[in-house]
Parts: structure tokens; sequence; C-alpha cells
């Protein structure tokens, strides 16, 4: 792996309600420069999650004690 990719992260901000990327350094907790990165996040997974499935899919996945599913479908839009 990159030396230089080791300091990128994704996270969510509550706050803002989006997701960001950031580069931190010694403590991964603090943020050196962040942008927002929710189109990437969501294309990404829409992208993965609906490769081969036109009418969409879904994925359980467990995250710490957790177990969550996560469903992507097209929605209609106006007009079709």
């Amino acid at each position: 792996m990159s030396k230089h990719l080791d300091n990128i992260r994704l996270g969510y901000s509550p706050l803002s309600n989006t997701f960001y990327m950031f580069r931190h350094g010694k403590n991964p907790q603090v943020a050196l420069e962040k942008r927002n990165a929710e189109a990437e996040v969501m294309a990404a997974l829409v992208s993965m999650m609906m490769q081969g499935a036109p009418r969409g899919s879904e994925m359980d996945f467990t995250l710490g004690d957790k177990r969550y599913t996560i469903r992507v479908t097209p929605k209609e839009t106006e007009g079709t």
C-alpha cells in the first residue's frame, strides 16, 4: 500500500449529515485537510450494488457487534 494513502480516511459528520474525505497526521482523529466526498461514496456503493442487478440488490454486513442490511433499488423518475 502506498504511504501517500495511509493518512487518508472517510468519515461522516452528523452535524452536516454528509460524508467527507480527510487527511490526518499522527492523530487520526484530527483532520489536517477535509472535503465533501458524499457523491463519490454514494456512486461507488450504488455502482457496486447495481452491478448485474438492474432491479437492485441488498447486502448484509456486520459492524462491531451489530448486523445491518443495505438495500439499493432504482427509483422511478416522474413522467416514466
